[in-house]
């Protein structure tokens, strides 16, 4: 169903205020907007939000504990809570610090999981800062080159730069294709692109029943199918497992269990290095020069990483409604009363 853009946000915004306070539940709500504007039909951000201020409410007596505070450092153990109602306090903390020492990093673990990432790095592109985040949900989806199963997650990544015309951004599963492409495929009982799985006996193949099991296991091939992408993989794996106190997939337990996982968020203060206004137009300028480039047969233009995202989100401000599953309207409601 249709609803406006202004009452969503109005509705979030008073839900989530029950949890945090208003000014974070204003920015945790436009947060969320955003990231759904460039995001959806594929994935809904708004219906995580929900499910997000639903586990704040279902869990009222557990607090989050900082268990680690140094000058560029924090790491954040949430005890089950989603910390995406946090959103301002950690884009505001990691600001603070990468502006003392040019960088920083926060590690959360033991949390509700985060699903979409783009929020958590286009934020930091605003306060001219290049934004990395990444996130190990998941296991025995990613196959390693000449194996027959998968071992670790999707583990996404995401990563913002700032430009005089708004940020590079781009949110994307380290895997040929996120997990939720597969799981559609497979329900909807339609061939999956060529190479991008194998079967369980590590063969080939575009038939999704044959790559995703009835307990979560998902034959992904990394990006580009072979040992870069594999190393790019591990790499997140690594860095949100046991650097931040979390598990590694190998150690998960099998199916989806988002309190053994574990994110990382790193911002460069961009003033640190150089004048920002010179950073944003140098890279303006490369950004420019790759759009003005003609286009293959086949392509209408050759875009940057958030182009896409981009104008969907001007077009669904410009139309000031969107579209919503009627039970997701209906479940926001009752949060906001």
């Amino acid at each position: 169903m249709k609803i406006k853009i202004d009452e969503v946000t109005e509705q979030l915004a008073k839900a989530a205020s029950k949890c945090v306070s208003e000014q974070e539940a204003l920015y945790f709500s436009q947060c969320s907007i955003e990231s759904h504007l460039r995001k959806a039909p594929r994935v809904s951000p708004i219906q995580e939000a929900v499910d997000d201020i639903t586990i704040w409410r279902q869990n009222e007596n557990k607090k989050i504990e900082t268990i680690v505070d140094k000058n560029g450092i924090m790491l954040i153990d949430f005890h089950g809570l989603a910390p995406s109602l946090k959103i301002q306090h950690f884009h505001d903390e990691i600001e603070q610090k990468a502006r003392r020492n040019g960088i920083a990093a926060i590690g959360f673990r033991n949390s509700s999981g985060i699903n979409t990432l783009t929020m958590w790095a286009s934020e930091l592109a605003k306060r001219n800062m290049i934004g990395l985040c990444m996130f190990n949900g998941g296991t025995e989806c990613c196959v390693p080159p000449g194996a027959r199963q998968g071992v670790m997650g999707t583990n996404p990544m995401a990563y913002s730069v700032p430009t005089e015309k708004g940020p590079i951004l781009l949110d994307m599963a380290t895997t040929e294709i996120p997990f939720f492409e597969v799981s559609d495929a497979k329900e909807k009982k339609s061939p999956l692109k060529p190479g991008v799985a194998v079967d369980w006996n590590g063969k080939p193949t575009t038939d999704a029943s044959q790559v995703l099991d009835d307990i979560g296991r998902a034959n992904l091939l990394p990006m580009g199918g072979g040992f870069k992408g594999y190393g790019i993989v591990m790499l997140i794996e690594i860095l949100t497992g046991p650097l931040i106190r979390s598990l590694l997939s190998t150690a998960q337990t099998p199916g989806w269990m988002p309190t053994e996982y574990g994110f990382l968020m790193i911002g460069i203060d961009i003033h640190s290095f150089v004048d920002p206004g010179i950073f944003k137009q140098e890279v303006s300028k490369m950004c420019e020069h790759i759009r003005s480039l003609q286009p293959a047969e086949g392509f209408d233009a050759v875009q940057l990483p958030g182009d896409r995202g981009d104008a969907q989100r001007k077009r669904l401000v410009a139309s000031g409604e969107i579209d919503l599953d009627a039970g997701l309207v209906e479940s926001l409601g009752l949060l906001a009363q």
